[in-house]
């Protein structure tokens, strides 16, 4: 409530803003007396109360929550127990108010306190009105000792759980923000305390409230109590659990110093918070709280605004945008296997919740974009999308199991990208999966491309072929090979019509295992290269647990228009295969790599014709099972950036391209994995 003025300013925690965030929120038009620090507003009948911090609580009553007027105090006087804990707090001063009807009384938390230390103590006073001001002293609730305990008996809230069991959350500064069980016989603590959050530049005045089977803890975070200086926040966090752990949107901890900010300061409001969440007696979820007055000498104001909960769950100060009915603008593929796994992508504007069926039954479990069959199920399968404004229904995607047929399988992965020097080269990563050895054709095409319109092409590419550090073979120039271009023209790759060119390939068999594929200019030049690996079974004798290529990855310094990456792939055989491609940018971060593409967005194409497009993954629980199945390193962040397409794809030849949502540039990682 007040301590940040003496520990100061300086954010050493995480936070993380919500769009639109700024003291300018949309708030109630008030009149009349507003002056108000820490208020908490209650409805009682049609009369709205809110009380205050101030010489023993200071009470505003108004018939329409619009225009307020003092109407006196709780305590006329200071209670003799107050300074058996707070010896030299001020005269009658009483702090951070909580009030709730419970079990037919109005019950009031407070606080009193010694500024700057934790000699502190909650004490709890109930009424059976509030207009009639019957207010009994109930007694001590909890308190705190310099040296004696690490938490701070201050700024009281009672919540709600689930099951309607009442809690106590309070903390400050010190160590944090705590949440501890009420005996509802006695409205008192019992039980043991919980650690929620903690901030070491200032976290207080929390509150818990329960909304769509969440635990949302408010606080108010960084400075108070400075007038037009203060750089206090109205922030939250939220948790499946009212004892937590508390997370902010990124996932990011509570109890780490994150925080997702709701409200700062803006041009004439300073310093928001103090705030109280609550419903009024119709149901709209209100949020009362202070903010410091430019144009009025710094003066903590009552303010009053609406809340509202956004399509992702979180609490906003904006109404949501009318919504309209879903419109599927991705359909889900039809596929037919021998066996394995089957995805089916529908992707549905205007943020539907989502429900597969099969055959018209829903699908357990399946509320995502992405249904992972796993193994296959033959069936017919639709999805549902929904929202507050209609439903939509997707086309039928049938999936069918034949024991005939060779399997789809990955036959040819390739990338394109701008080959620079020392770390800039082109690094392709792919590996080779089932038993026995694959014979491969590896090529590394630069001067070839001119043929296609690709202008800066590098002159003269140097191949190199790895299995860890050891370079198992390499080649500068084909030299019109024979073998090479027979080899070329049986798995479909083009033509190169100049024996004597610098483009460069070799022909091998490799066993199961990763390998590396590094392009490099000979002259230690740039340009635009392709790197290409192809499979080299002779069409129609592939089966199942037969050498494949199993995985492709790039990492590709990304550019716009033509310097966008481009990853080519092909299916054989005469089944449908699932497929995994992924763009990593933010991911990347964490191992160190610097300058990553911040928002990669993808999209997987049929020649000209868009299958499939993702930007931000959403933590979709059916891409990060796909990763694990195929050993990709996971993405921790459900709210990154990075972006995925899971998806069943028949025989023929595709293209996935990343490129920077916004136009930007930076590093990202291309792969594809075969999912079994």
């Amino acid at each position: 409530m007040r301590w940040a003025a003496l520990l100061g300013a300086t954010a050493l925690g995480l936070v993380v803003g919500r769009t639109g965030v700024s003291a300018q929120v949309p708030s109630w038009t008030l009149t009349g007396n507003l002056g108000a620090h820490d208020p908490t507003i209650i409805q009682e009948g049609s009369t709205w109360w809110v009380l205050s911090t101030g010489p023993g609580i200071q009470l505003k009553s108004s018939p329409d929550g619009l225009a307020w007027t003092q109407a006196g105090q709780i305590f006329a006087s200071e209670l003799p127990w107050w300074r058996t804990y707070a010896p030299t707090m001020g005269l009658n001063d009483v702090w951070a108010p909580d009030i709730h009807y419970y079990q037919g009384r109005y019950w009031c938390y407070y606080c009193v306190s010694e500024f700057g230390t934790n000699n502190s103590a909650i004490g709890l006073t109930s009424c059976s009105s509030i207009a009639v001001g019957d207010w009994r002293d109930d007694g001590l609730v909890l308190s705190s000792e310099s040296g004696a305990q690490s938490y701070n008996a201050l700024d009281p809230d009672l919540c709600f759980d689930a099951a309607g069991q009442p809690w106590l959350v309070f903390g400050s500064y010190f160590d944090g923000i705590h949440v501890v069980p009420v005996d509802p016989a006695t409205m008192k603590t019992t039980g043991s305390m919980s650690s929620l959050a903690a901030r070491p530049n200032g976290i207080e005045a929390s509150n818990i409230i329960l909304h769509g089977g969440s635990y949302y803890l408010f606080v108010s975070i960084d400075t108070c109590c400075e007038g037009v200086n203060s750089t206090y926040k109205i922030a939250v966090g939220r948790s499946a659990a009212i004892t937590g752990p508390y997370v902010d949107e990124t996932g990011a901890a509570m109890l780490a110093g994150a925080a997702t900010v709701l409200d700062s300061s803006g041009p004439r409001w300073k310093g928001p918070g103090g705030q109280s969440v609550d419903q009024d007696s119709a149901g709209t979820w209100i949020i009362a709280y202070h903010a410091y007055d430019a144009e009025n000498n710094g003066n903590p104001t009552l303010q009053i605004s609406d809340l509202y909960w956004g399509a992702d769950g979180w609490p906003t100060f904006f109404p949501p945008v009318a919504a309209s009915a879903p419109v599927f603008t991705s359909q889900p593929l039809s596929a037919t296997v021998t066996g394995g796994s089957v995805a089916l992508t529908a992707v549905a504007t205007n943020a539907p919740a989502y429900q597969w069926m099969k055959g018209g039954v829903p699908v357990a479990g399946a509320t995502g974009s992405t249904l992972l069959l796993s193994p296959a199920v033959a069936g017919s399968y639709t999805c549902v999308a929904s929202n507050t404004a209609g439903t939509a229904t997707s086309a039928a995607a049938t999936v069918a199991i034949t024991s005939t047929g060779n399997p789809g399988r990955l036959v040819n992965i390739s990338c394109r990208a701008t080959v620079g020097t020392g770390a800039n080269i082109l690094i392709a990563g792919f590996a080779v999966g089932g038993s026995g050895t694959e014979p491969l054709l590896l090529r590394a095409s630069g001067p070839a491309l001119a043929s296609f319109g690709v202008a800066g092409t590098l002159p003269d590419p140097e191949l190199e072929l790895f299995s860890g550090a050891t370079v198992l073979g390499t080649n500068d120039g084909w030299g019109g090979s024979a073998a090479i271009a027979a080899t070329a023209a049986a798995v479909g790759a083009f033509g190169w019509t100049s024996g004597t060119s610098h483009d460069a390939a070799l022909l091998t068999a490799l066993g199961a295992g990763p390998y590396t594929v590094q392009v490099a200019g000979q002259s230690g030049d740039s340009g635009v290269a392709l790197a290409e690996v192809y499979d080299a079974t002779p069409a129609g004798t592939s089966t199942t647990g037969a050498p494949r290529i199993i995985n492709l990855s790039a990492r590709v310094a990304i550019g716009t228009g033509g310097n966008i990456l481009i990853a080519g792939f092909a299916i054989g055989g005469s089944t449908s295969r699932t497929v995994l491609v992924r763009a990593s940018g933010p991911a990347l971060a964490a191992f160190g790599v610097a300058g990553t593409l911040p928002d990669p967005q993808l999209a997987v194409y049929a020649g000209s014709t868009l299958l499939e497009a993702a930007a931000a993954w959403d933590g979709n629980p059916a891409v990060a099972a796909a990763a694990a199945a195929v050993g990709a390193f996971p993405w921790t962040s459900a709210a990154s950036a990075d972006s995925a397409v899971l998806v069943t794809l028949p025989p023929g030849a595709y293209t996935a391209q990343v490129s920077g949502a916004s136009g930007d540039n930076g590093v990202a990682l291309i792969e594809i994995y075969e999912v079994p």
